[in-house]
């Protein structure tokens, strides 16, 4: 996402990286990318929709968000306690999200994807927790500010390793193996979870306090979902021609799909 909230192509693909090299999620990664989000949350409390497939968000400006696939047949999760080995996650409550326009949408199942974005903001080297509110207010503001409901993505981590809940009531539904309805990524909304990164990789990594932070997310979040990292954790150049989340970042998914592996393995 850019400091506006568009969804944009900025640069072409660079000619140093093919596009066949990066592969992820089982596929080959056919365009460049940027974070695209337009929200579509509603005011305070949840919607459950048991048929994900009558899931829409029709009111959204931009009409980014799709229905939800339908319903697939999966394996019986593994006995848990709901929300069992999160990490520290800041409520929207806690970095004094505005009220949502419209009222969330949650899902009574899991998604297939993690969708990894970067903010497309400067790589700043404040790394309190009061810059990862002011990030996730900023954000926000300029969702809401377009006309959209609420902020896109379910989670945002900054670079000095805060993870903020996103869309209000993403961290709730995902303590219960469940989905709120974001708009992260354009046609693909109604089955992914989308976690923004502070910053622009197109030229560098994110530090390493945003990527263990970002390692436990999913770890937690594909204990909750019943996810195979290798398969799920995705860029949101899978689905869209974007930058998103960097030229730089893309290419080392693979080696993060391995640390989440790795973590759910010592769990």
């Amino acid at each position: 996402m850019n400091p506006n909230a568009e969804h944009r192509r900025d640069d072409p693909w660079p000619a140093e990286l093919p596009r066949r090299s990066v592969l992820l999620g089982g596929g080959v990664l056919l365009g460049s990318a940027a974070l695209g989000v337009a929200a579509a949350l509603g005011p305070s409390g949840e919607h459950e929709v048991a048929n994900a497939s009558n899931a829409t968000d029709a009111t959204d400006a931009t009409g980014m968000a799709q229905a939800a696939r339908p319903d697939k047949p999966r394996t019986s999760r593994k006995s848990r306690k709901p929300g069992a080995g999160a990490p520290l996650i800041h409520s929207t409550a806690d970095w004094g999200a505005r009220t949502p326009y419209r009222r969330a949408t949650v899902l009574s199942r899991a998604p297939e994807y993690i969708v990894v974005h970067h903010t497309c903001t400067p790589n700043v080297s404040d790394y309190s927790l009061q810059q990862g509110y002011r990030l996730a207010r900023s954000i926000q503001g300029a969702h809401m500010g377009q006309g959209w409901g609420d902020t896109g993505q379910h989670f945002t981590v900054s670079r000095g390793g805060h993870i903020m809940e996103g869309r209000k009531g993403s961290l709730s539904a995902a303590r219960r193996g469940r989905m709120v309805i974001g708009t992260h990524v354009a046609g693909a909304n109604g089955y992914t979870v989308g976690i923004e990164c502070e910053g622009t990789y197109n030229s560098v990594l994110p530090p390493r306090r945003l990527l263990d932070s970002l390692t436990e997310l999913i770890a937690w979040l594909c204990r909750q979902y019943d996810l195979d990292p290798m398969n799920a954790i995705v860029p949101h150049m899978k689905f869209n021609d974007t930058d998103c989340c960097g030229y730089e970042f893309a290419p080392t998914l693979p080696r993060l799909r391995k640390r989440v592996a790795a973590a759910l393995r010592s769990a």
